[in-house]
């Protein structure tokens, strides 16, 4: 879909729904505050995804392949909007437990 409104360059509280203990999101708080540069959104996914991450009105921002080590972030870690550390911490966990 495409958003009311474009998210570009802006910070959103975004909730934290899964991979905590081994994924992306281990070692994170529940809320992240994280830097957004989008228009469109995901509306439906496939059965083999979960939502890992969203905002407070239900815009996907993280999923998970349900038995392979993929995911996926609508946000940018990298941003200096996201909150100090978490985004560096979500790229190491990305490459500690998304792996073969």
């Amino acid at each position: 879909g495409i958003l009311p409104v474009p998210m570009h360059g802006k910070p959103s509280v975004v909730e934290i729904k899964g991979d905590k203990d081994k994924g992306i999101f281990a070692d994170l708080p529940e809320e992240i505050v994280c830097g957004r540069y989008h228009s469109l959104f995901c509306c439906d996914l496939p059965t083999d995804l979960s939502v890992t991450a969203q905002t407070a009105d239900g815009c996907i921002m993280a999923i998970r392949h349900k038995t392979l080590p993929v995911a996926a972030v609508q946000f940018h870690p990298e941003s200096i909007l996201t909150a100090p550390g978490c985004g560096v911490r979500m790229l190491a966990n990305a490459l500690t437990y998304l792996r073969y």
